[in-house]
């Protein structure tokens, strides 16, 4: 009988507990739909204010502030032109800059990004909080506030935040180059600079050619032809100054793309025949159809690329290859003719 008691005292303790939890439950449900309307009814109220212009009459909460910065970020990424400018002057009156002031200070490195990029927007005190952001630990961050400065025309100058962020050391993103193509679209010249400036790693001098030449900037031609020769002892680095100098198109570049074509590197002769291409440099046609002969395929298909859009001239000399060449060339040839649709 004492068993059976005991066991009864036991079952009951565990209904018990087991209601008891099950209580709690309901009022935590209970609880958060609460918290979850009044969010919702908040942000309807904020957003009616952000978009509409007038401010909230009562001084918000630290809950409605925190809202306030989340509808900022969302809004401002659909906007464009005074519609943003006046939801930021909005944002501003309701103390959204204060708010994402103090998330650069969060132990998550995506919500200092994201509150790095949003202050970006702002201009004055804002652009200033999002400055102090390049000294931040994680360099993920540093490059986004970078790049999210640039694109509100507020970095500080191409030399500054290439030392800053170690571009060429320990920044090797690419998305250095978007980060000196917004530069250059403010400011070419500080951009066109960095080529010549002492100091300067070579990856941060091929950074900013790239993106001079996505600019289509032809002023710069001379130097980045300069930057060709300079860099020729780094087979890494050179093919992106090559795709930079045909994406100019510009024939100053006639003799650095000439000296890459006889490159000892197959990835520097691939990227000099694709820019001989892009440029027209039909006085080099004989030398892309002896790399139709070359010993790596990518060669030979960019050599035959660029004959094969080089005209006339360049399409003579595959039919040539085609018919009388080496037998490399012979398949590189026809295969460039078949797939053109040239023969």
């Amino acid at each position: 009988m004492t068993s059976l008691l005991a066991l009864w005292n036991v079952s009951l303790t565990l209904s018990g507990m087991a209601l008891f939890a099950l209580t709690l439950l309901l009022l935590a449900r209970i609880h958060e739909a609460r918290r979850l309307g009044r969010d919702r009814t908040m942000r309807s109220e904020l957003t009616a204010h952000l978009l509409a212009g007038h401010a909230p009459t009562r001084k918000l909460t630290r809950a409605q502030s925190e809202i306030a910065g989340d509808l900022t970020i969302e809004l401002a990424e659909l906007m464009r032109g005074s519609d943003r400018m006046h939801l930021l002057e909005r944002a501003a009156a309701m103390g959204v800059i204060a708010v994402l002031g103090r998330r650069l200070h969060s132990r998550v490195a995506q919500d200092r990004l994201t509150a790095a990029e949003a202050l970006a927007m702002f201009d004055g005190e804002g652009q200033a909080l999002a400055a102090t952001a390049l000294d931040d630990p994680n360099r993920d961050v540093r490059l986004g506030a970078a790049l999210a400065l640039a694109q509100n025309n507020a970095a500080p100058s191409p030399a500054f935040l290439a030392q800053k962020l170690g571009i060429g050391t320990t920044e090797r993103s690419l998305l250095v180059v978007s980060l000196m193509r917004d530069l250059a679209e403010a400011d070419a010249n500080a951009v066109q600079a960095l080529l010549t400036l002492p100091g300067i790693a070579g990856e941060t001098k091929v950074a900013a050619t790239e993106a001079l030449g996505l600019g289509r900037l032809v002023e710069t031609t001379p130097l980045v032809t300069w930057i060709a020769e300079a860099l020729s002892g780094d087979p890494a680095l050179q093919p992106r100054i090559y795709r930079a100098l045909g994406q100019m198109g510009h024939p100053g570049a006639r003799d650095a793309v000439a000296a890459g074509l006889s490159s000892p590197s197959w990835e520097v002769r691939a990227a000099a025949a694709d820019a001989a291409g892009k440029i027209g440099l039909t006085d080099l046609l004989g030398r892309l159809s002896d790399l139709l002969d070359d010993d790596y395929w990518w060669v030979r298909l960019r050599a035959g690329e660029a004959l094969a859009a080089s005209g006339a001239a360049g399409r003579d000399q595959l039919v040539r290859a085609a018919a009388s060449g080496p037998a490399t060339a012979r398949h590189a040839a026809n295969a460039i003719l078949a797939e053109r649709q040239l023969l």
